[in-house]
């Protein structure tokens, strides 16, 4: 980590935690931007972008290793124009460098180290490079010294080679749409991939031969498939594997939240960091578990996530911090893991103990114990989860006690930057949550985010910007970061009926359309004015959290279905489907969001519009709780104040023509054929469910 005492670089001045932990460097650092481009140009050198975040293991690990020695700093600065970039602030660049690396035939990950020609085109790549030859990789000394004589020496070769390779980046970033939508069968094909991965014993995916990573899109598919087509091995997937995850030590027992990844198949030995994506979207999960199963295991589960996200991740502002560090003093893990003999000054019942596995030998290093709760050999959805009140009265006596402890040690570095697409993520899912229970709380909070990030990030034009820390916005937003503030904004408006929550969506839409929309069908990664990009990117990869075009897909068949611009959406989203056709067909497992929202575009629509004069607040509530009691993925539903109706059926064909009546009207439809009006919630739901 960065050591204070030394003469600070031009990191100095940034926001980034990331950067920050590097402005200390004794590296003469650059961020990105046309200041190094310019020295790399008039002093004819390569550029070193290295990119990372501030909670990546391997990121401080290359810190201390290399960046804080002084005579691999000695090398980088003689023979090299460096930059340091947070991936999290600029994802649309790290796309651009990672689709490099793959295309070198090396694998990704972070740090990723790129090297470049001044003019920002990739020369050569990797991750991490030790300090010495290890590992099967050569030392990052000696990377150095190859690549400085090859741009001496074969300089020609370099640039010709880096701009083929720019040229086939930006080729493939703009390929032909096939203009064929795929066909239904891609969604049986994709359910059966993942039986054949599922893990019978340990549940969750075996897609990696060493890891684990929360599968929790893939569950939300799952989740659809089964309430659409009535398989419940598609339910028994995404219950055991969501109670593999709470259970396992990837999940944080004392204080909730799920960590980035387990580094066993077992769920066990996790990563430790803690990232808002992934927390946000296991919520989400959890609370869809709950709707569709009653189980209370869930219900305390999501709760409990909740709970840590506003203790701990909940900034003063109102917005959410990023991320937490896996490391603190230097060690990994340090500030989650117990000796057991610590653990019995605290905790002496040895059911409880028993329970979350402690013993002396412990499970990981130097002895000590990463608590977990042992799950292997069962079958929790055929046997059921059984925990008596009381012993689940201990437990939470016994995490108080332990969590009051370990809140005096050093914690590990928070990363207080707020990324708006990552907060959206965090909106989406306590509006589910409050779905799934009808807690109110979990409403109100959803709002305060969004309120956050109306007041600091989404401008008066609908453009949005990216990133929000210590008083500072900055950034061209992303294309996640547009589609998920629309989707949350429609969410809220279904939800809480607000026309601002519409006209929100509908203007930063607008923006979108017109600033980020390619000539092939999907949307660019990026809004078209960035000049620091050699490729505006495409993307569609559901990775740690869902593509933008994914996201986008959901808005379409959610507008769509309420009749905006007449149809066209549903032309639009054909179009995105049948670009990423061949990844739909060959690589499917990598998107899930995508193909959750095929899914309901292959589905018999239903649309439900309540119209309401008079009615008080609760009788409001109750009529939007039990519709999203419903649990259907394909109804799309919405609960209107006659004016507001009235105001918005210009721009939402589906509300053409609908009033209150005496005081109340449900306007049942099916594929936009509607049944006459019904007067009560009993005669509606049966034409709902027929």
């Amino acid at each position: 980590m960065a050591n204070l005492s030394k003469k600070p670089n031009r990191l100095v001045h940034e926001k980034s935690p990331y950067l920050l932990q590097h402005a200390h460097n004794p590296v003469d650092w650059f961020p990105w931007g046309m200041e190094a481009f310019e020295k790399a140009k008039n002093e004819d050198k390569v550029i070193l972008l290295s990119i990372g975040y501030s909670t990546c293991h391997w990121c401080h690990v290359m810190e201390r290793e290399s960046f804080e020695d002084e005579s691999t700093a000695e090398v980088l600065n003689r023979d090299f124009v460096c930059i340091k970039l947070d991936r999290e602030e600029r994802p649309d660049i790290d796309k651009i460098y990672m689709d490099a690396l793959h295309a070198m035939g090396t694998q990704g990950g972070w740090p990723l180290n790129m090297f470049l020609t001044p003019e920002k085109e990739p020369i050569l790549g990797g991750t991490y490079f030790p300090p010495e030859n290890r590992y099967g990789k050569r030392s990052f000394k000696e990377v150095l010294k190859l690549v400085n004589q090859a741009w001496v020496n074969q300089k020609d070769e370099l640039l010709q080679a880096a701009k083929d390779l720019t040229i086939y980046l930006k080729e493939n970033e703009t390929r032909t749409n096939p203009g064929q939508v795929p066909g239904n069968e891609i969604l049986i094909q994709n359910f059966n991939r993942y039986l054949q991965v599922y893990d019978k014993d340990l549940f969750g995916f075996k897609t990696n031969s060493v890891n684990k990573f929360p599968p929790s899109m893939a569950l939300n598919f799952l989740l659809d498939f089964y309430l659409i087509h009535k398989d419940n091995r598609a339910l028994e997937m995404a219950f055991n594997t969501a109670f593999a995850m709470k259970s396992g030590g990837i999940y944080d027992q004392i204080g909730g939240g799920i960590c980035r990844y387990a580094t066993d198949h077992e769920w066990l030995v996790p990563h430790f960091e803690k990232m808002l994506y992934d927390n946000s979207l296991f919520v989400e999960t959890l609370a869809r578990l709950y709707q569709i199963t009653n189980e209370v295991f869930f219900l305390d589960s999501l709760n409990e996530i909740i709970q840590y996200v506003q203790r701990d991740m909940l900034l003063e502002l109102g917005g959410i911090a990023s991320a937490e560090d896996a490391d603190s003093e230097g060690e990994e893990g340090k500030f989650y893991v117990w000796k057991e003999e610590e653990i019995r000054t605290l905790v002496s019942d040895e059911e409880i103990l028993g329970f979350w596995n402690v013993t002396e030998e412990g499970n990981f290093e130097h002895n000590q114990n990463i608590l977990n709760v042992y799950f292997k050999g069962k079958n929790p959805y055929l046997d059921g989860i059984h925990y008596k009140e009381e012993f689940k009265s201990k437990l939470t006596k016994s995490k108080e006690v332990l969590l009051q402890v370990r809140n005096k040690r050093i914690r590990p570095l928070r990363d207080d930057k707020v990324l708006t697409s990552w907060n959206c993520l965090w909106i989406r899912a306590l509006l589910c949550s409050f779905e799934a229970t009808g807690n109110h709380e979990y409403l109100n909070q959803s709002k305060g985010v969004y309120q956050f990030l109306l007041k600091f990030l989404v401008q008066d034009d609908g453009s949005i910007l990216r990133r929000f820390r210590d008083g500072e916005t900055k950034y061209n937003g992303t294309l996640p970061d547009y589609a998920e503030f629309i989707w949350v904004s429609l969410r809220l408006f279904q939800l809480d009926g607000d026309i601002q929550y519409f006209q929100n969506a509908q203007k930063v839409f607008l923006y979108l359309d017109s600033h980020f929309l390619s000539d092939v069908g999907p949307y660019f990664e990026s809004y078209e004015g960035n000049e620091d990009l050699i490729v505006r990117s495409i993307e569609g990869y559901d990775g740690v959290e869902p593509s933008g075009n994914s996201t986008i897909l959901h808005v379409f068949y959610f507008l769509n279905s309420m009749g905006y611009l007449d149809g066209k959406l549903e032309k639009k989203a054909n179009s995105i489907f049948s670009y990423f056709l061949p990844e739909l067909t060959q690589n499917s497992l990598s998107y899930p969001s995508m193909l959750a929202a095929f899914q309901k575009f292959q589905t018999p629509t239903k649309e439900v519009v309540v119209v309401y004069k008079n009615k008080s607040v609760d009788e409001v509530a109750k009529i939007r709780q039990n519709l999203s009691q419903l649990k259907d993925p394909a109804l799309v539903w919405i609960v209107l104040e006659e004016k507001v109706c009235k105001s918005l059926e210009t721009e939402l064909k589906l509300l053409q023509g609908r009033d209150a009546g005496n005081g109340i009207r449900y306007y049942v439809c099916q594929n936009f054929h509607c049944e006459l009006p019904k007067d009560t919630w009993e005669e509606a739901l049966k034409l709902i469910i027929q």
